[in-house]
Formats: C-alpha cells, structure tokens, sequence
C-alpha cells in the first residue's frame, strides 16, 4: 500500500513539474518573440555599409597625409645635396653637404648622424663638382 501511494505521488508530481516546465518554455517563447532589441536585416546591411564606409574613408585620409608628408620631403631633398663624401671605417663617414646656400660637414655611421660644423663652399668648384656628379 504504500508503494502504491509512493508512485502516485510521484506521477502527480512528475505531471506538475511538467506542466510548469511547458508553461514556462511558453512564457519564455513568448518573451523571446516580442523582443523589440531583435536586428532586422536593414540594420544589419546599414551597419556594414557604415564600417565599409569608415574603412574608405580612412584610407582616404592616410593616403593624402601621406602624399603631403612625401611632398614636404622631396622638397627638401631637392634643396639638399651631398658634395663629397669620405670613409672612415665600416660604417663611417663624413659628408659634405649643400643646403640652401649653406655648406656643412656631418659624420655618419650606421645608427648616428652628427652635425660637426658649418664650412664655406667655393661656388664656382661646388658648381662644377656637382654639374660632374649630376652628369
């Protein structure tokens, strides 16, 4: 008898949990489908559009930094030129450069440049030697 009563028990329990699991995954269920935060696809295409965008827009902008930061270096290059130059050693050298109007004397080496002091240029040699390395 008491078995009996055990097991009956137990089926009105076991026919109770399941009907609150079902009622529960229902409710669930319906939560689920009345989301307003749900993505659409038009948000989700207008999303990528703006980060392709964002990335265009992006090289865009480097590429023309870019091109005014090479300008301003040819620049400078065309204003520079090195007039003679003299090994010291593996990976050492002093040059003779011209800027501007301006003659100075640097040393070199492989992880260094240093200024060492200004030295007057004859025009008219440093004309010619540089016509001679030009040519």
């Amino acid at each position: 008898m008491k078995k009996i009563l055990v097991f009956s028990f137990l089926l009105n329990f076991k026919s109770f949990a399941d009907e609150q699991i079902l009622s529960k995954s229902e409710q669930i269920n319906e939560v689920l489908s009345k989301n307003p935060y749900e993505p659409n696809y038009f948000s989700m295409i207008l999303g990528l559009f703006v980060v392709v965008g964002l990335i265009y827009l992006t090289g865009f902008l480097y590429q023309k930094l870019t091109k005014a930061t090479i300008a301003n270096d040819d620049y400078l290059l065309n204003k520079a030129q090195i007039i003679s130059t003299t090994s010291l050693g593996q990976g050492r050298n002093l040059h003779v450069i011209k800027i501007g109007s301006e003659g100075c004397l640097i040393g070199s080496t492989q992880n260094n440049i240093t200024f060492i002091k200004d030295v007057q240029l004859q025009t008219q040699k440093l004309k010619e030697e540089v016509d001679e390395k030009n040519s």
